[in-house]
């Protein structure tokens, strides 16, 4: 097993014991919103992704930041249906 895959599965071991409103890491941000993790560095390149900070080299993700960002994400997505639904009413 290389040491990239002891660690992740070292933290599923540990992220098991994670409770509602503790922060995110990365990894943990990623499993808890069913994301990999080149989409959430695809969504942060484009400046989607959630707030972030950094504590002595690690990537933290508070609980409000991820509320926030699945917010802003549902609202999104909101506004892309209403406007495929307004193309599709127009068209027809």
């Amino acid at each position: 097993m290389s040491p990239r895959n002891r660690k992740r599965s070292a933290f599923r071991r540990h992220s098991k014991h994670r409770k509602p409103g503790d922060a995110h890491t990365r990894l943990s941000f990623c499993l808890s919103n069913a994301i990999s993790e080149s989409k959430y560095f695809d969504l942060k390149r484009k400046g989607k992704g959630p707030r972030e900070i950094e504590l002595d080299g690690r990537i933290i993700i508070t609980p409000e930041a991820e509320r926030d960002w699945r917010l802003e994400q549902e609202r999104e997505t909101a506004e892309r249906r209403a406007r495929k639904a307004e193309t599709a009413t127009t068209a027809a």
